[in-house]
């Protein structure tokens, strides 16, 4: 049974319609659950959200396309590589959601849409509570009078 959960739908080698629909609504269905978790747990842009949403289901199209062509793959990846050194850099929860958004699309675009999604689930499970886990304590600014003095001693030379 486990082996039938987790092998790819293209085993055959070929890809129908519905086969297409179904892997690219998988990836689309994976990159709304990480957009929502990743937007729940912190501050993210309206872009961002939209952009993790969206890349599951184009990277799934794009490996679906390039399916058993290593040339095409190798040049798929650079091109991946490309956008992502070109564009500002982000934070560390940023990288972390696209890889996942990438991820995701990739596995569907295998054919292994379970794959995906119990990595996703996974994934958004164990981020979710680290995200909303508050850091360390910030140190309170000093007052206005000690900070005051502080300024008067570093401009005298003190």
């Amino acid at each position: 049974m486990t082996t039938s959960i987790f092998s790819g739908t293209l085993s055959s080698g070929t890809l129908t319609a519905g086969q297409f629909l179904l892997l690219f609504a998988a990836a689309i269905a994976l990159g709304l659950i990480i957009a929502l978790v990743y937007s729940r747990c912190g501050d993210c842009t309206k872009s961002f959200a939209v952009t993790l949403a969206l890349l599951p289901g184009i990277v799934c199209v794009v490996i679906l396309m390039v399916s058993g062509s290593i040339g095409a793959g190798v040049a798929v990846a650079g091109t991946f590589s490309l956008v992502r050194f070109r564009s500002a850099p982000g934070t560390a929860r940023e990288i972390l959601a696209v890889f996942l958004a990438m991820a995701a699309g990739l596995a569907c675009g295998m054919g292994c849409a379970a794959v995906a999604a119990v990595f996703t689930v996974l994934v958004c499970l164990l981020y979710a509570p680290l995200a909303l886990q508050r850091g360390e304590k910030r140190r309170q600014a000093p007052d206005d009078a000690h900070h005051r003095a502080g300024i008067a001693r570093i401009r005298r030379g003190i």
